[in-house]
Parts: structure tokens; sequence; C-alpha cells
């Protein structure tokens, strides 16, 4: 597991590890250290690099990167940007023997290499001219730039552009991820992302935003019992699908997401009326049919009570926002007792016709609302999108907290919240940004959450499990390009890549 901090989070615990086990110019000797390490496996020694340092912490760090650069016959040589340096910083500014330039040689000199050390992540206040023209000098030079623990001129916390912001090739995080990496510009500021440790304390990681490794999913997908049948592996339905919308419904069973998850089997509840429209598609898919008016599915409660006997439960998708569905989602909390999940139409008609306060009174082992910004915006009855944004983490821990109930807000990151335990899902690319992906990924939750174990693990797990799919898809198809129904055809090697 990684983890994601603010920077008042990361300030801790450098103090905690200053006062309690290692002097700060050991931290900064070995983050400097780390992240040489890291970016000589993308520079040789033809190329001329320049170090930009600041007088802070961030600078300190980056003159130690000079320093070993310098000493293994790399082609350096650095900029300190301030005549103010922290004591830790002058120590390493002294211990460096390379060549210094002035303001005017680094306006006008062209580098391949510009290691970025300018201000870090303690920087919350918006940046001065100097320092903006710097940050608009190293852009300009056109090389490849490594920035050390953040881009400067990002606000490590929220992710925000504080006046002009480092474009990097590579951004390494010092320690753990910066909550402000995944955000907003922050996560326009680097090409790719990796990260090194300083051994530095993380003293309250239960406390922290928490982001899954590719190791992390191999427990999901255990090896299965010999002496076993498909009931052993759990029953989902999705329920969905309606006249005007009929391919959403289609795309959540025809990733065959809960089949190629794991689930024993699947069964389709559909309109009555569009049997033939979904007749088919998949040999494994199971059908059952509901009563609908005009191509939309309508409360019956003898039909719907057959779905009370699945361990798991998908509604929403393509289904039309009415009360019949509101009438459909009330029953269910209810009356069942496995795990629930509401998408798309469900949310609307929820948010339309109902009380999202209802929730908290269900009988549903777990419920999953997966929102993106704007129907999240309805269940909160706040249509301020700008300021939804900008305090996601905490609305969305706020949501899952009161409603008692799992959360996946649904964006380029991801939250997935339980009110106590919170993960953002940071993989996946721009090719999910097209309408079916939500489609998909809740039939991926529905198998996964069948399991019945490890409910909230399961749904973050779903979201890094369609992102890899996406990854996967892009490697071989233009982003542009890509469908919905494309990414579907990468679930199962992204299982297969993740498990191995």
């Amino acid at each position: 597991m990684y983890y994601a901090l603010t920077s008042e989070e990361m300030k801790e615990c450098d103090s905690f590890t200053i006062k309690n086990l290692r002097p700060s110019i050991e931290l900064m000797e070995t983050a400097g250290t780390n992240f040489y390490d890291e970016i000589i496996k993308y520079i040789n020694k033809n190329e001329k690099i320049l170090v930009v340092a600041g007088g802070g912490g961030n600078g300190g760090d980056a003159l130690v990167v000079a320093r070993h650069l310098y000493n293994n016959g790399y082609n350096v040589e650095t900029f300190i940007s301030s005549s103010h340096l922290k004591e830790e910083t002058l120590i390493n500014k002294d211990r460096y023997d390379g060549k210094l330039i002035s303001y005017d040689e680094f306006l006008k000199n062209d580098y391949d290499v510009i290691v970025d050390g300018l201000l870090g992540a303690n920087l919350s206040v918006q940046i001065n001219e100097k320092t903006k023209a710097i940050i608009n000098a190293i852009n300009d030079k056109k090389a490849r730039v490594f920035s050390i623990d953040i881009a400067s001129g990002i606000d490590a916390s929220s992710g925000k552009n504080l006046g002009a912001f480092v474009h990097s090739f590579l951004t390494v995080a010092i320690e753990a991820f910066k909550i402000g990496h995944f955000f907003f510009d922050g996560k326009n500021s680097y090409e790719k992302l990796s990260l090194v440790s300083a051994n530095v304390e993380l003293i309250n990681k239960e406390n922290y935003l928490n982001i899954l490794k590719r190791v992390d999913f191999c427990r999901v997908f255990e090896k299965r019992d010999k002496n076993s049948n498909k009931g052993t592996y759990g029953k989902v339905a999705l329920v969905g699908g309606s006249k005007l919308t009929p391919g959403a419904i289609l795309l959540s069973n025809n990733s065959l997401a809960s089949l190629r998850v794991g689930a024993g089997y699947s069964r389709l509840f559909i309109p009555r009326s569009l049997y033939e429209i979904y007749a088919l598609h998949y040999p494994e898919i199971i059908y059952e049919t509901l009563s609908d008016e005009n191509g939309k599915i309508v409360f019956v409660e003898e039909e719907i009570n057959k779905l009370l006997a699945y361990d798991s439960i998908a509604i929403g998708m393509g289904i039309g926002t009415s009360i019949e569905v509101y009438k459909i989602i009330k029953f269910l909390c209810s009356n069942y007792h496995g795990n629930l999940l509401i998408d798309a139409d469900g949310l609307n008609s929820l948010a339309r016709f109902g009380k999202v306060e209802d929730l908290k009174e269900s009988k549903c082992k777990n419920i999953v609302l997966t929102p993106h910004i704007k129907e999240f915006s309805r269940l909160i009855k706040n249509d301020d999108l700008i300021y939804i944004k900008e305090n996601a983490i905490y609305l969305a821990k706020k949501f899952a907290k009161d409603n008692k109930v799992i959360l996946v807000l649904k964006d380029s990151t991801s939250i997935i919240s339980d009110g106590t335990t919170t993960y953002l899902n940071i993989n996946g690319n721009p090719s999910l940004a097209k309408g079916g992906s939500g489609d998909i990924l809740s039939g991926i939750i529905a198998g996964l959450i069948s399991k019945k174990e490890n409910i909230l693990f399961n749904v973050a797990c779903s979201c890094y499990l369609l992102g890899e799919a996406s990854d996967l898809a892009i490697k071989e198809n233009n982003e542009n390009t890509l469908i919905a129904t494309d990414i579907t055809r990468y679930l199962m090697i992204a299982v297969n890549e993740l498990t191995k």
C-alpha cells in the first residue's frame, strides 16, 4: 500500500523523525541520494545538466543530487535561486564542488536535463514574480525536467497551480505521495511519477489516504478450491436498460465484468419489451425480464423479490430516471441483505424522488454508490461543481460516513471511502473519459463485492482493475479512438497481469 499525504501531514512526519530518530541533514542526504539513483536511469553523461536549487529543504535535496552528479562524472552545473539558505542546504552547498552559475547564465544557457529543486511540498501561497520567471524559463528550455518531491509551483495538499508550475518529465515523490500529485494541475505537472524513501517515519498511517500497489490486487483472486461449484463464487444481478439507453446495462455485462472478475454466474434483469435486443449477446448470460412501460422498468414487488437471492446487485445503468426506479431501490434497501450497488440513473432517481438519508436504515450488508461529480452534486443538493471538486476528499468522506455507505466519487482521480478509510485510484488514462466507462466499472464492482468479504478493498480494486485495463488498451490503441467496448476486452488481460 502507498499513502498520499497533505503538506501538513508530511511536515508532522518530518518533525517527528528529526526529533526522535534521525537528524535533518541525514534525511536530506538519503532523499537526494535516492532521487539521484532514480533519475540516472533516464540520463547519460553526454547530456548537459542543470540543477536548480531553492533556499529551503527541497533546494538542499537538489544540492545533494548535484554533488552526486558531479562526483560521478556528469556534465552538471547548478543555479541557486536564493541567497537565504536553510542550515542544511548551506551545508550541502559547501559540499558541492561543481560549477555554480548566475541568474543571467541560467536564463541564457540551454540544457538537456534540468533537476527542479526550486520549491517543494511546503509551498502554499502564490509565488512571486521572480520565482514565476524562473519556472517559466525552466519550461521554455524544453529540457527533460526531473522534479524533487513535487513540481515547483504546485500546492502539495490540493494540486492547485500557485501562479506557474514546472512541467516535469518525471516527478519523484519523497517518502510518500502528496495529495496534490493527483488533483487539478498537480496531475498535469508530470509525465511520470515515482517514489523513493528518505527514511522518514510515517506516524499516522491509519489517517492517510491509501493508494493500491499492484501486489495488493493479488489477494482478490486466490486459487480456486477444487471442491467448488459456480455457487461457491457468488451470484450477481445487474438491473437496468431502457428503450432510450439499452446499451449501458449491456456494457456492464458485456464486459462480462462480473464473470471475468470471478463471480460464479450473473443474471441480467431487463425490460420485458426489449428482450429481443439483448438475447444471445453472450451465451453465458442468464436473462430475467421485468415489467415495463414504454421500455422503462416498473416496480412489481413479486418480480423484484427474485433479486433478494443474489449475493450482489447493481442497479441503475441505463435504467432511466423515474419514481419506479426509486421504488425498486427503496424496496431493496428495506428487504435485501446482500451488497447493493447503485449507479447512474439509480442515483438520479434516488436524488430526485427519495432521500439519501433513507440509506442509513437499510438492511443491506453494504451499499455502494458510484456517482461522477455531477451525479454527486444532485445527491448532496449542491450544484457548485467547482466547490465539490475543490473539497472532493472531505465531501466524499463525510457523505460516506453520514449515510453509512461506500462512496466511489468518479473523476480522473477517483475517491473511494466508507468515511473511515479512504482510497485514491490513480491509475487509468483519458481513454476512460467517455460514455460507458462507468457502466463497465459497475459490472466489475458487482462481481467483486459478490465475494462478501473486504468490500471496501474490493471496490477500490475494481477501480484499479478498470484503470489497468485502460492502461493496457492504450499500449496498442490511441486513447482518442478507444471506446468502452474496446476496454472490456482488456479486462481478462489485466487480471492476468495483476495476478502473476
